[in-house]
């Protein structure tokens, strides 16, 4: 193992400024998210903190971490979840890099989090979910795999996750934009009904006033006044783009359909916020999610029943199907994952969990080229019946069938 002050990312930083590419916190931590690698990740936390890491989701413990070689000590961790787990089964972790020491960081990061996969034994969704928002010029956090021994115990397959948090604000904004006030949703619910549920998450609360008149906006604005209303306080375009992405991944435990997984950034540069999305580990597991589902969000909800607004809901879901949701790249995200995740080796854990994502993912590639059949603007329906993901059959092209542009084919 190599002390951190050895770390070759330094030879990485001087080719990079040579080059003139930034040697910012975003480029230094590329390394940590690198996709073409399997990371390794060891925990040790003294036996003196055990019960508390076990017990308290809250208060974070000290603890080294050794990140492919790269030791950082005197680190804070707590467990990640909606409830702990046993610490002799596999929990998911939050580490914060800084939390005793400011100065402490991995390559520029200050926090990760290590996703223990439960929920999506493909270990991909969320890498899948991040490639649709890259594609489609949406911010989202940053992902990777690793295998992780905790006190010597192997632990498994892990999905390393970027925390949104100021240099993921950085990379994303700028760093003159890096200061706004960062807001995380409660699960489940809707900030416009409640906004003392929404928790600040970074920053001074100067966004409070903001948030609250946002939401006072969405609820009330009339339907003619909502648009040009809501763009004064929040970036609109940006709102319609993250709904689609939504609708298209089938995104059930996001903002738009269960008010859950979202983030609300003031951005400093116009004053307005903009949403960001975690939690995208679910995306998928219902391939055929029908995007006429109604929106359990306000927002959302109101653009639906706004025609103007409806219309460009409707026209940024064909993009975003006919532009970001290229099924050869995503295909070679799950070919990629498929060659590093494949050769791992290590203990029982890893070993069950490398089986595990060979037994899934050729579901998973199927179900990719499904929805992309699925979603496909340039698809006509039509065959006689009604059913499966079809809102009418439009077999008859008689005007005043009762169909519109919102047929769907059937499965």
């Amino acid at each position: 193992m190599r002390p951190r002050n050895a770390s070759p990312l330094l030879l990485l930083v001087i080719v990079a400024s040579q080059s003139g590419c930034p040697a910012d916190e975003g480029y230094a931590s590329a390394a940590v998210f690198d996709r073409a690698v399997l990371h390794t990740v060891e925990i040790t936390v003294d036996a003196a903190y055990l019960g508390q890491l076990a017990t308290d989701d809250e208060a974070r413990v000290p603890c080294s971490v050794v990140y492919d070689g790269e030791i950082v000590r005197g680190v804070g961790i707590r467990q990640k979840g909606n409830k702990l787990v046993d610490l002799s089964d596999k929990p998911s972790f939050s580490i914060k890099f800084d939390e005793f020491n400011e100065e402490r960081e991995l390559r520029g990061l200050k926090k990760i989090l290590l996703n223990n996969g439960k929920q999506d034994p493909t270990f991909l969704r969320e890498q899948i979910g991040a490639e649709l928002h890259a594609r489609a010029g949406m911010p989202a956090a940053r992902v990777a795999h690793a295998v992780v021994k905790f006190n010597g115990v192997d632990k498994g397959i892990y999905v390393v996750t970027e925390a949104v948090d100021k240099r993921f604000l950085r990379n994303h904004f700028g760093r003159e934009n890096d200061e706004g006030a960062l807001y995380e949703g409660p699960c489940c619910g809707d900030f416009v009904h409640d906004i003392d549920a929404v928790e600040l998450d970074r920053g001074e609360d100067a966004g409070a006033a903001a948030l609250r008149a946002l939401a006072d906006v969405i609820r009330d604005a009339p339907d003619e006044q909502l648009a040009a209303q809501v763009s004064q306080r929040l970036d609109l375009d940006r709102f319609i783009t993250t709904y689609a992405l939504e609708a298209l991944m089938g995104h059930w435990d996001g903002y738009s359909y269960r008010a859950n997984n979202y983030y609300l950034y003031k951005n400093p540069a116009d004053g307005r916020f903009v949403f960001l999305p975690h939690g995208m580990d679910r995306i998928l597991v219902d391939v055929r999610f029908d995007t006429e589902t109604p929106p359990v969000a306000v927002l959302p909800g109101r653009i639906r029943e706004i025609p103007a607004l409806e219309e460009r809901f409707r026209a940024e879901l064909a993009r975003l199907a006919a532009e970001a949701w290229d099924e050869g790249a995503l295909l070679a995200v799950v070919d990629q994952a498929a060659q590093v995740v494949g050769k791992a080796s290590g203990g029982e854990a890893t070993r069950a969990d490398v089986s595990e994502f060979m037994t899934h993912v050729s579901a998973l590639r199927r179900d990719l080229a499904l929805r992309r059949a699925l979603i496909d603007p340039a698809i006509v329906c039509g065959d006689g019946d009604v059913e499966g993901l079809e809102t009418c059959d439009d077999g008859n092209t008689t005007g005043g069938d009762g169909c519109s542009a919102r047929c769907r084919v059937e499965p």
